[in-house]
């Protein structure tokens, strides 16, 4: 298990290898050449985005600002060994536990949080792609499409089912040998939807639009045409919706509809640094306290199962 996780988190610099070496490229020289602004371009705009998202997160899970930015930071570098839930969400659940916030509401939270990550993203690369569009870009808008599609019908689902008794839910979970744990399943979904309703919506779909729009200002000083720019960052957005750790591959291609290929060294290597900088919090991912916040889950599950005998 300790191999795939080194295995998983040396994947993406062993694709930027393998891109340099088809490319015929010197990584060493790339790396040495990166000025200090394209270097504080990258990291300032990326801490900017998180700065704004956490403001957002913030609202959603109702900790400190200081606590939702960890957790975003964290979130977001664990994120390059585990993709999906695993990953991100359980681990800003993790950190938001911290406030004494249940792992369940956390976690639900949590995935609330994507579905704006998700799905604001997807609109606007798509938006912005008559800008310059190219066949092969027919992957990634496959893939935004799929993801609104998705997390919509999802997060519609959950409001619609929240605080109802659903039969074909509790026979799933019966199924699998889960009906226990039922009540879980629906404080989670009724802790996403007292938090999109009235104004909220409104309020967390432009902060995470503002949060992109940040972002997008590092690669100003590789290509020196904003709206090109958000493109960019978008695309790059969309490659990250392929589960493959850091994107690997999927980035290299985004990167390469746009810029040079020593372009596209620099700038896989500078998102890989700012994704790496959330791990100076590693160790608020504490397995113990995980521990016991499942075992309350288990708790409520069982407590559920009393009232129904």
């Amino acid at each position: 298990m300790q191999f795939k996780y080194v295995f998983t988190a040396l994947l993406p610099i062993l694709v930027v290898v393998v891109y340099s070496i088809i490319f015929k490229i010197n990584i060493i020289e790339i790396v040495r050449s990166l000025t200090p602004i394209i270097i504080l371009a990258f990291v300032l705009s990326y801490l900017g985005q998180i700065l704004v998202i956490a403001l957002r997160d913030k609202k959603i899970v109702g900790v400190s600002f200081y606590t939702a930015f960890k957790a975003r930071l964290l979130g977001n570098s664990i994120g390059l060994i585990l993709p999906g839930w695993v990953g991100q969400e359980l681990t800003r659940a993790t950190v938001y536990s911290k406030e004494h916030v249940e792992l369940i509401q956390g976690f639900s939270l949590s995935l609330l949080e994507a579905y704006y990550d998700v799905t604001v993203g997807s609109l606007m690369f798509l938006v912005l792609l008559p800008i310059r569009f190219i066949a092969i870009e027919l992957i990634y808008i496959f893939i935004t499409i799929g993801n609104i599609i998705g997390w919509s019908l999802g997060l519609a689902y959950v409001y619609t089912t929240a605080g109802k008794s659903i039969r074909i839910e509790k026979s799933i979970v019966k199924l699998i040998g889960l009906d226990k744990y039922y009540f879980v399943l629906n404080k989670g979904k009724q802790a996403m939807k007292d938090k999109i309703e009235g104004k909220n919506f409104i309020t967390y779909f432009s902060l995470t639009v503002l949060g992109y729009l940040v972002q997008s200002l590092s690669f100003l000083a590789m290509v020196s045409d904003y709206f090109k720019d958000i493109l960019i960052n978008m695309t790059f957005f969309a490659a990250t919706l392929f589960p493959i750790p850091g994107a690997s591959g999927v980035s290299e291609i985004a990167f390469s509809l746009f810029l040079p290929p020593h372009f596209v060294v620099a700038a896989v290597v500078l998102e890989l640094l700012d994704y790496f900088i959330g791990f100076i919090f590693i160790r608020d991912i504490d397995i113990n306290e995980l521990k016991k916040e499942f075992y309350k889950i288990k708790k409520y599950g069982e407590f559920y199962q009393g009232s129904e005998s």
